[in-house]
């Protein structure tokens, strides 16, 4: 067993690799398989930068971060961004911080809530008829495109929905908004949206208040064209694009005409790409960024305990022991069970997170909208293994292989489990490979167990699908090839409404969760740090960047 130091250190190496994972995420609501990979911190191979000063329009050095004001009166608040911006167009965007300032320029339909409900945004309100089938959007009226691109209507939601389908934006979104089952987008004046869908989707609101419903400017397009978005992104957010160059800073002003309630005193935001995290630890620390994400968890208590606000961010992302139960020896319920009660869930809490992440309640993330919060309760009995596997005819020990990447986020979950897996009476040949020969291995079916973080999409869906068995071999990693699981998951995926399709995703997890094919650890989190004379600053249902409540003293 590795020493608590050790662990330490493995953990900020692992949390520093992490970066890009969180900032990206996974494209929602499709199949496919996780993302397990150690993730870079390099964004994509640029230099190292440090925070670069504003531009002329701008005012003061990055060096003035912590003070109240640049040249005149202007407000600014200096943010990092850790990975390359390639695009500013929704369709392109594969998480909310894409474009890192993103959920501040452009807005949307409806609005994810903090609690899981959806609130609104753009549209005042709306209502869904008796069948399901249609949804009546009331919209804002007088809300303002950025720059003198005119009043938001019903006629830019139409253009919206309908580019996704358009060959020559090569959305990546279609299938996340689910754009196929639209039958028909009406507009019966400036203020009204009608969209009649060919089969019930109880999920649409959640779908329009995702990153890839975010609503842009039809006479943008119209006058400046389709890649226009890349060049100047024109919202109706509570800023305003003003300058920078993709993938190395980018500038947003206040936008005085905003209809919102914007009660912080932020003039301008500065966002510089910044790779290394030693540099943004740094410029944290030498006061020229006013906020930085955080994965390291020693750090995470440094700064606590020096008075600086610490919010942890949740990421849709757990750790996995998990096992394949068409092969030796976890074909045998009783091992599977053995294996069940070898994991110490507390060993891991303290010594690998520290305190700072909860235990699992099913292997779908707790802020996943579909997940099943409670049911899940670890039993830690190394001597129940024991008896356990000596009744599955294993009393001088079981003998298995256990699979994980030979990179900085895979070795130290892997430690543990293999430390607390042999004192329960397994004997464990460990195969520390590559990411890409472990990602053969386990979409093959030949590896009998694996350990790894794996990310869901914001609603889950695409995690509980996965262990259906059509995806064996593949996605289905685990060998699930339960009747009763494929037909919970059946239901739910024509579920006629959301009530029914919960209930049945419940049912699913709590299938999955008894036969005991796939141990959830505990959930991993990220965490943003302010400096001392900010205050104001509030989380959103979505993660999204955002500073219309933030001042700075």
């Amino acid at each position: 067993m590795k020493s608590k130091k050790v662990l330490a250190l493995l953990l900020a190496l692992i949390m520093c690799l992490a970066i890009v994972s969180a900032c990206k995420g996974n494209s929602a609501d499709s199949a496919g398989s996780p993302n397990t990979s150690a993730p870079s911190t390099s964004g994509g191979g640029s230099e190292t930068s440090s925070p670069s000063s504003p531009s002329d329009s701008g005012g003061s050095s990055a060096g003035s971060g912590t003070g109240s004001e640049s040249t005149g009166s202007e407000v600014i608040f200096y943010t990092e961004c850790t990975f390359e911006e390639s695009w500013w167009d929704p369709a392109q965007f594969m998480g909310i911080n894409d474009a890192n300032l993103a959920p501040m320029i452009y807005e949307n339909l409806v609005e994810l809530q903090t609690d899981g409900t959806v609130g609104p945004q753009l549209a005042e309100s709306w209502e869904i008829s008796t069948d399901g089938l249609t949804y009546t959007f009331n919209l804002r009226k007088g809300v303002q495109w950025h720059k003198g691109y005119g009043e938001f209507t019903s006629a830019d939601v139409k253009f919206t929905l309908e580019r996704h389908d358009d060959p020559a934006v090569t959305s990546v979104n279609a299938a996340n908004l689910n754009t196929l089952n639209i039958m028909s987008i009406e507009c019966p004046d400036d203020y009204t949206v009608v969209i009649k869908l060919k089969e019930i989707d109880v999920d649409l609101l959640f779908r329009f208040a995702m990153f890839y419903g975010m609503i842009v400017s039809k006479e943008h397009n119209d006058r400046d064209g389709n890649d226009s978005l890349n060049k100047d992104p024109i919202g109706t957010g509570q800023f305003i694009f003003d300058g920078g160059t993709l993938g190395i800073k980018t500038e947003a002003v206040r936008n005085t005409e905003w209809w919102g309630n914007f009660t912080g005193n932020i003039d301008r935001v500065i966002s510089t790409f910044i790779a290394d995290t030693n540099v943004i630890h740094a410029a944290f620390d030498n006061g020229e960024l006013d906020s930085m994400g955080l994965y390291d968890r020693d750090l995470m208590h440094d700064y606590d305990a020096k008075g600086f606000e610490v919010r942890s961010l949740p990421l849709l992302q757990l750790l996995y022991i998990g096992v394949n139960m068409h092969a030796a020896p976890f074909d045998d319920p009783k091992v599977r069970e053995a294996l069940f009660c070898a994991i110490d869930v507390d060993y891991y809490l303290d010594n690998l997170f520290y305190g700072m992440e909860e235990p699992a309640g099913s292997y779908v993330p707790p802020s996943c909208k579909y997940a099943l919060r409670d049911y899940f309760k670890f039993e830690y009995n190394p001597e129940k293994a024991k008896q356990l596997l000596a009744d599955a005819g294993y009393p001088n020990g079981c003998p298995m292989v256990m699979w994980s990447a030979n990179d900085a986020l895979g070795q130290p979950p892997a430690i543990i489990a293999q430390d607390q897996l042999s004192r329960a009476g397994f004997t464990i040949d460990m195969q520390n490979v590559e990411f890409g020969v472990f990602i053969e291995q386990v979409r093959n079916g030949t590896a009998p167990m694996w350990i790894l973080y794996n990310d869901s999409s914001t609603t889950g869906d695409n995690t509980i699908i996965r262990y259906t068995s059509e995806y064996y071999p593949g996605n289905n990693w685990c060998g699930v090839t339960d009747p009763e699981y494929d037909a919970n998951v059946a239901a739910a995926m024509s579920a006629k409404t959301e009530q029914e399709k919960t209930d049945n995703f419940h049912a699913a997890q709590r299938r999955l969760m008894d036969l005991q094919v796939l141990f959830p650890v505990a959930t991993n989190s990220m965490a943003r740090v302010l400096q001392k004379n900010i205050t104001g600053w509030k989380t959103y249902g979505d993660s999204g960047f955002r500073l219309q409540t933030v001042t700075k003293s």
